[in-house]
């Protein structure tokens, strides 16, 4: 029985434990490279002959600053993203008939959009409001491009709320603004929680929005600095590499300490 068993799970085993290598390869090959003197960077596979925590130090200083620019954008562009959402994805969620579905698919051709459509527009835009290279700035500009995503899957997420619930609360006298605030939102922990790992993952990696709109030390994010590297002559590779998994270890972080609350969010809310 147990051998029967064994022969089972020996191929899905295999599979995943492929699939966590080709994901980790490029990982190890960073953090190797990040550990290399110059002359040995060329070798990309080999273990350096001695540590060179040299790049370390180039990174920190150069990305220093760009680093807290990074944590005040991204921490209340994720607050402001997950209030847009929930209050958008709320009247939706309990709306009947055509015209909230209506409303709900307008909304969601936003996601349709990319930003190289609008890249030129919303540069000028920003300047002229005298919001250009500034961090309120970015706020602005990351809530308004998530609220489609954010409402999609707020709007989800409410809708597997058992509606009793909402009806329950409206027979004891609760207003449908004080249900959102008193017992929806507190019930939709482990979605907010999930929306808030893939908002601050997507916030703090955004490149494009960092190169449009922001130019000097004051506003730069992280994920610019790091391109900066990357010189049309000269590709800084050790100090690149330790950069680069500097700027992982937020989301890392993050990742790890609210994964229950991920999973659960990813799935509707199971168990809520």
């Amino acid at each position: 029985m147990n051998t029967a068993v064994a022969r089972r799970t020996a191929l899905p085993f295999s599979i995943l434990v492929a699939a966590a290598v080709i994901f980790a390869a490029p990982l190890v090959v960073a953090l190797l490279t990040s550990l290399k003197s110059p002359s040995e960077i060329t070798r990309v596979i080999a273990l350096p002959n001695e540590l060179y925590f040299q790049n370390y130090a180039v990174a920190y200083d150069r990305m220093g600053r760009s680093f807290l620019n990074s944590i005040a954008i991204t921490v209340p562009s994720v607050i402001f993203s997950l209030l847009v959402g929930a209050i958008s994805g709320y009247p939706l969620a309990y709306m009947r008939g055509a015209g909230g579905r209506a409303v709900y698919f307008f909304l969601l051709t936003g996601m349709l959009v990319p930003f190289q459509i609008v890249q030129i527009p919303l540069f000028f835009l920003i300047r002229s409001i005298g919001l250009y290279d500034s961090i309120p700035g970015m706020w602005l500009v990351h809530t308004a491009y998530s609220v489609p995503f954010c409402t999609f899957f707020m709007r989800n997420f409410f809708a597997s709320v058992p509606r009793s619930m909402y009806e329950a609360a409206l027979i004891d006298g609760c207003t449908p603004a004080g249900y959102f605030w008193r017992l929806l939102l507190p019930a939709s922990g482990s979605g907010l929680a999930a929306l808030a790992i893939i908002q601050s993952r997507a916030i703090w990696n955004d490149l494009l929005f960092a190169i449009t709109l922001t130019t000097s030390d004051k506003a730069t994010p992280v994920t610019a600095t790091i391109a900066g590297f990357a010189g049309s002559l000269q590709v800084e590779y050790g100090p690149l590499m330790a950069a680069t998994l500097i700027s992982l270890l937020p989301v890392m972080v993050t990742y790890l300490l609210f994964q229950k609350a991920f999973v659960r969010g990813l799935l509707g809310g199971a168990g809520k």
